[in-house]
């Protein structure tokens, strides 16, 4: 029995072997399968949970790129600084932590506690509460040893020049991008390359490692072509005349002639980019006038339209022109002048500024041509300076336009521009009909690297020379005998046009509110500089505020360029001699004796072809000579004004079909 017993229990104790073989075989394959599991096909996954537990990436933004003056006046740096952040799923204690940190940092209890608890709610792991901490926070801080605390180096944007070109420069928005002004037009350039730090942590999440996962790359330096003395004078001299004026806004822009540089853009109101956009009320003070504002410009436009005669009709600047009285119907509505000139040269119909005199011209000239030139001299079009937001003004092409339409167009309505656009304009007359592209950049540099020159636009020919010549003789007189007196420089000569521009309102009309500007040049015979002032809104004529702004603008920065004086500076300039006070009657006869040799001389020419004879003008006033002049087919030289005091050749002269007649007038 007791063998039998043994044999039963063999077979038993060998079945509970096989058992426990095979369950810890199939234990054995599942451990098996889950390492491989875990090692092939979860190990990036587990790998990159891993890294994310002992190590932490951090973006480490790259310093900004100065943006800098021509003379290396420094409008826009970046310095390095430390900015705080905490991982908020790591505070133990989110009420002793608030109080802690606030108290350090100087921040609000209540608004560091909001946005702890919204981080937390979100799971989120990174919160930056401290954007600029000066070392003395750094230092507390980091004495107290929080796991839960960063100091990261970032850079901190700083304008030294405050106001200055604010407008041009533009300003950051929180996230550090630019959100205006060359800030933003060159953000790629500025902003550089943002690197990564890597910081490995042990169990208790304590730095013990660090590396750069690429490293950050700085943005280029840009410099500009503005003058800082020239840009100073500019904003003064703008914004005396915004306060004294109570203008709301306006602008100004200074262009170097033969380079197209940006000298000077002023913009009212302004602002300090230093001071963080904080209400929408304030966005009126960052725009740049200069460039985003479109305005109806006025009687600035009878340049062009006058312009456009020269180089397509065969009016000349001493051709008569029929301004009749104080107001002219065209198809139906009235367009009045100020005074009732009758019959005025079209120099002075320009000097003048004459509307009914313009839009005759504008008439002769017709709607392709004017359409045509407009847009030869930039208007309707971008001048593209790199700048954001920048308006192309409007100018319909000629076959939208309304049958009246040349006449508005001819003195500067039904048509829109901005100042830099008129900058951009007047330089084709003052760079004998080039156009030269104006332009803000002058060059960019990587740190460390070479000067990256901005290239300079290829000067095209936009109109003959001398109709560019012609024109700034003509735009002189404006300064010394018509609506631009104001803008007489001392020491120089000077050229420009006035343009007051109603301001139309929908539903109300044209109001008693003007777009007042001024746009000239200096010198004349050779000019550096043009300067355009535009006051927009303003109750009064451009000649009496726009003008002086032009004077005061242009005479500091000719004398800050070094340009040469082309007259004395006490010299009352006049297109006519002035008359010499101590001259008498017998030396005015005895000159007028020499006139009339020298006339004879000539007449004994056989060359000379018989013609009409001349009339005498003398004692005659100025409106009285063009008539009669014009009555008769006979070309005549105007100089001066008042009563006509001699004339070449003399009365009863027989005058050749080539010859003009020079009439001089005094007071």
């Amino acid at each position: 029995m007791d063998s039998n017993m043994e044999t039963t229990a063999e077979p038993q104790s060998h079945k509970r072997l096989i058992v426990v073989t095979w369950c810890a075989l199939v234990w054995g394959l599942i451990i098996f399968g889950r390492l491989v599991q875990l090692q092939v096909f979860e190990h990036e996954e587990l790998s990159k949970r891993a890294q994310a537990q002992q190590s932490k990436k951090t973006k480490v933004v790259a310093l900004r790129g100065q943006i800098l003056m021509r003379d290396a006046g420094k409008l826009a740096m970046s310095v390095p600084v430390d900015a705080i952040s905490i991982n908020p799923m790591q505070i133990p204690d989110v009420d002793f932590a608030t109080s802690m940190l606030a108290s350090t940092l100087d921040l609000q209890v209540a608004d560091l506690e909001v946005s702890i608890m919204e981080a937390r709610t979100a799971r989120r792991g990174y919160l930056r509460i401290k954007e600029h901490a000066t070392m003395e926070q750094v230092d507390r801080l980091r004495s107290y040893k929080l796991d839960y605390v960063t100091v990261e180096a970032v850079g901190k944007r700083i304008y030294p020049k405050q106001t200055l070109a604010a407008n041009v420069v533009g300003s950051l928005n929180g996230d550090g991008r630019g959100e205006g002004g060359l800030e933003l037009g060159s953000e790629e350039d500025l902003a550089g390359l943002d690197g990564q730090l890597i910081v490995h942590r042990d169990s208790r999440s304590r730095g013990y490692n660090r590396s750069y996962e690429g490293e950050p790359a700085a943005g280029q330096d840009v410099t500009l072509t503005l003058d800082e003395g020239i840009q100073f004078i500019a904003e003064k001299a703008l914004r005396e005349a915004m306060e004294r004026e109570n203008i709301p806004f306006g602008s100004l822009v200074v262009l170097h002639v033969k380079t197209g540089e940006i000298l000077a853009m002023a913009s009212w109101p302004t602002f300090d980019p230093n001071v963080r956009f904080q209400d929408k009320r304030e966005f009126s003070g960052r725009v740049n006038n200069a460039l985003t504002v479109p305005f109806e410009p006025g009687s600035v436009c009878k340049v062009m339209t006058i312009t456009a005669a020269l180089e397509t009709t065969n009016l000349r600047p001493e051709t008569p022109i029929l301004c009749g009285g104080t107001v002219m119907r065209v198809l139906g509505r009235d367009i009045h002048d100020e005074h009732a000139y009758g019959v005025l040269p079209m120099q002075l119909v320009l000097a003048k500024s004459s509307n009914l005199g313009s839009v005759n011209i504008g008439m002769r000239v017709g709607k392709e041509n004017l359409y045509h030139y407009m847009k030869l001299f930039g208007f309707g079009d971008s001048v593209r300076i790199g700048l954001p937001g920048e308006s192309g003004g409007v100018m319909r092409p000629a076959r939208q336009w309304n049958p009246d339409s040349i006449a508005s167009i001819s003195i500067g309505h039904e048509m829109m521009t901005t100042t830099l656009q008129l900058a951009q304009a007047c330089s084709i007359i003052a760079n004998n009909g080039m156009l030269i592209k104006p332009r803000l950049i002058l060059h960019r540099q990587s740190p460390g690297g070479a000067i990256e020159k901005e290239p300079a636009a290829v000067p095209e020919r936009r109109i003959k020379p001398e109709t560019a010549i012609a024109m700034r003789r003509m735009m002189e007189m404006v300064v010394l005998e018509g609506t631009g007196k104001a803008a007489k420089l001392k020491g120089y000569t000077s050229g420009g046009k006035t343009g007051t521009g109603k301001i139309f309102e929908v539903g109300k009309g044209y109001q008693r509110l003007y777009n007042s500007t001024f746009m000239g040049f200096a010198p004349v015979a050779n000019p550096e500089i043009v300067v355009v002032v535009t006051l927009n809104r303003t109750t009064k004529k451009a000649g009496g505020i726009a003008g002086p702004v032009f004077r005061d603008v242009a005479q500091n920065a000719l004398r800050i360029l070094g340009v040469p004086k082309d007259i004395p500076e006490t010299e009352a300039v006049n297109p006519a001699p002035a008359r010499d006070s101590n001259k008498t009657e017998a030396d005015e006869e005895q000159e007028e004796k020499e006139l009339e040799r020298q006339f004879n001389v000539a007449q004994q020419d056989s060359r000379v072809v018989a013609g009409p004879k001349v009339p005498d003008f003398k004692g005659m006033t100025l409106r009285a000579v063009l008539q009669k002049s014009a009555a008769e087919g006979l070309r005549v030289d105007v100089v001066g004004s008042g009563v006509a005091k001699r004339q070449q050749p003399p009365a009863g002269a027989v005058l050749d079909q080539e010859r003009r007649i020079r009439v001089v007038f005094s007071r």
